[in-house]
C-alpha cells in the first residue's frame, strides 16, 4: 500500500473521529512520546485540527531523558503555538510495599527488571495509572503499529478500524497509524521535513523511557545500546550496568548457578537466551575487553 493511500485513510479515521466524538464534546489528546510514529500521528492531528487540539505526555520519573522533555515542549509549541495545551504527566509516588518512592529505578528494587510482558509492571504503574486519571471527556489518539510487534498485532487486529475502547484506562482510543509501516513512517517524515527527536542519533530512540525490555532482545543489542550510551549518556550508561550485576546478583541465588551464563548447557545461540542468561553475557564481555573491541569483532 502506498504512502498517499495510507496518510488518505488515516485522515479518514480523524474524521469519523471528529464526527463521532468531537462533535459530541470530547477532546481529541494525542499521546506523543518523543517518538517518530508519535511524532507522525501529531503532524497528521495537527493537518486536520490544525491547533484545535491537546497533547498527552508522560514522563517517566528517574527513566525519561531530559532532552526527550525539551524535544517534546519544543515540537508542541511549534504546533499549538504554546504549551497551555499539553498534558504534562507523570506518577508523582508509588507505592511499594507500604514505602513510597519516586523513581523508576527505585521501584525496580523491588519489582525487578520489567523484562518480559509479564512483568510490565513499568507500564502498568507509570503509564496505565497515569492515563486513568485522564477525565473520560478526553479521546485518545496513539501511535501503535501493527508491525511493531506480535501481542500489538493481535491486539489492533481486534479494533474497529483502529478505534477501541481501552480496556486498561477505560478511554475511547484511535490508533491513527495502526497500519503503516516502519517504512512508511520514515518515508512520511522525510517528505514532509519533520524533526525528529535528537537522541535517536545519539542513543537509536527518543529517550522517553531510557530503560525498556525492548533494548534487551539479544547480546549484541544490549551492546550497541550499551556503546551508544557509554558515548552520549555516560550516567544512563553506569545506571544500566549497576542494575545488571544487582539483577545477575539475585538470579544467581534464586537459581543457585555459579556457572559462566556463556558456558551455560540449556542453549547455544547466546542472542537467544532468556533475560538473565543475556545480561550475564553482556557482563562478563564488559569484564574482558571494551564494547567497541567486542562490536569491531
Amino acid at each position: 500500500m502506498t504512502l498517499e493511500i495510507l496518510v488518505e485513510k488515516s485522515m479518514s479515521r480523524l474524521k469519523k473521529l471528529d464526527e463521532d466524538f468531537v462533535s459530541r464534546g470530547y477532546k481529541p489528546l494525542v499521546l506523543f512520546s518523543g517518538g517518530k510514529d508519535s511524532l507522525v500521528v501529531l503532524d497528521l492531528c495537527h493537518k486536520y485540527f490544525g491547533s484545535d487540539m491537546y497533547v498527552g505526555y508522560i514522563h517517566i520519573p528517574g527513566n525519561t531523558h531530559e532532552e526527550c522533555d525539551n524535544y517534546v515542549f519544543e515540537v508542541v509549541e511549534k504546533y499549538l503555538g504554546d504549551t497551555r495545551r499539553l498534558m504534562y504527566m507523570k506518577r508523582e509516588k508509588v507505592k511499594v510495599r507500604g514505602r513510597e518512592v519516586t523513581d523508576f529505578f527505585e521501584v525496580i528494587r523491588y519489582y525487578g527488571i520489567p523484562m518480559n510482558w509479564r512483568n510490565r509492571w513499568c507500564m502498568t504503574l507509570f503509564k496505565f495509572d497515569v492515563l486513568k486519571q485522564v477525565p473520560p471527556t478526553y479521546v485518545f489518539i496513539a501511535g501503535a503499529k501493527q508491525s511493531d510487534t506480535n501481542w500489538r498485532r493481535l491486539y489492533l487486529n481486534a479494533t474497529f478500524d483502529g478505534f477501541m475502547r481501552s480496556w486498561i484506562h477505560r478511554h475511547v482510543s484511535l490508533e491513527l497509524i495502526y497500519d503503516w509501516s516502519k517504512e512508511h513512517v520514515k518515508e512520511y517524515i522525510k517528505q514532509n521535513n519533520l524533526k525528529i527527536n535528537p537522541l535517536y542519533d545519539k542513543i537509536g530512540h527518543s529517550g522517553n523511557c531510557m530503560f525498556c525490555p525492548a533494548y534487551l532482545t539479544s547480546v549484541d543489542r544490549i551492546l550497541t545500546y550499551l556503546n551508544r550510551l557509554e558515548k552520549w549518556c555516560r550516567e544512563w550508561y553506569s545506571k544500566i550496568i549497576h542494575y545488571f550485576k544487582l539483577y545477575m546478583e539475585f538470579h544467581r541465588r534464586e537459581v543457585k548457578c555459579s556457572l559462566k551464563c556463556s558456558k551455560c548447557p540449556y542453549l547455544k545461540d547466546r542472542n537467544k537466551f532468556p533475560y538473565a542468561k543475556r545480561i550475564g553475557i553482556v557482563l562478563e564481555i564488559l569484564n574482558e575487553k571494551p564494547i567497541t573491541a567486542y562490536l569491531q569483532q
